[in-house]
């Protein structure tokens, strides 16, 4: 049977959503089925979750041509994350964040709120750029306003907001290093945008269980889609305790992150906060 408008109101309530929440979906449409209606059940569907008082969020990131972002980015470039979140960007009503990589859209009684900066006041040094996870971004305010993440057939792999609290944990440390002699070597060691360095990856996956250990994981199923939520401070607090705290299970182990850099650069930071006392 083809998905319903009232199936996917359905599957998000049964994940803990409520009316009047902040949502981040992270979405593959295919991944559902045949749907009665297509984009836009699925999109009324979680609008019918969240009512009037909620807000929907979609990510509308830049993907291809990834490395000259900030040379092609306009306001109406079109999203590279899926069918959905580029129906829902151009759907009547819908606002968009100005930021060339990390973008998001949004819909609902926050939409403008949490859309009207992202890095423009408080650029936040990362691997991929200073803007996309600033306090200023999206992700800042939806974590301050205590919004939710939910992952529609696309499994906790991609919760963005691990960048977010790797940003955020990386200007605490540079911060507390700021005043000693090797401040500037030790940042220029890190990842930045189009330079590879050192950088905290985190693992999702491993997040993921750590998180359904905390009883903050909460999954549901809609057609052929497994719906998945996490709630966004709890996710990122963890992810930066987890850091903060020196505990490399959290971090990603391939051949493309090395992570005994990082850890050599977190020791070494450890021993300039030593010496600035």
């Amino acid at each position: 049977m083809a998905v319903t408008r009232f199936d996917i109101t359905k599957a998000v309530r049964e994940v803990g959503i409520r009316k009047g929440d902040i949502v981040m979906v992270h979405s593959s449409f295919k991944s559902l089925g045949e749907v009665d209606g297509g984009a836009e059940t699925v999109i009324s569907g979680f609008l019918d979750a969240l009512g009037e008082e909620g807000t929907l969020v979609l990510p509308t990131f830049t993907q291809k041509d990834f490395g000259n972002a900030y040379n092609t980015w306009h306001m109406d470039k079109p999203s590279d994350t899926g069918y959905l979140t580029e129906y829902f960007r151009k759907r009547e009503g819908t606002l968009r964040s100005d930021q060339a990589t990390h973008s998001v859209a949004a819909y609902g009684k926050f939409a403008k709120e949490i859309t009207a900066t992202h890095g423009h006041t408080h650029k936040r040094f990362g691997n991929f750029g200073d803007t996309p996870f600033s306090a200023d971004s999206p992700y800042a305010k939806m974590y301050d306003m205590n919004g939710r993440i939910l992952m529609l057939g696309c499994g906790a792999l991609y919760i963005t907001y691990r960048h977010f609290a790797e940003y955020w944990y990386m200007e605490k440390e540079l911060k507390s290093i700021e005043k000693h002699p090797d401040y500037q070597k030790m940042k220029d060691a890190l990842w930045a945008f189009g330079k590879k360095g050192v950088w905290p990856h985190t693992n999702n996956d491993v997040a993921a269980e750590i998180m359904k250990d905390m009883g903050y994981f909460y999954t549901s199923y809609c057609g052929n889609a497994e719906f998945i939520s996490v709630p966004v401070r709890e996710f990122v607090d963890m992810v930066m305790e987890k850091l903060e705290n020196y505990d490399p299970v959290i971090l990603r182990r391939d051949e493309l992150w090395n992570t005994d850099d990082w850890i050599s650069w977190t020791e070494r930071v450890r021993q300039m906060r030593e010496e600035l006392k």
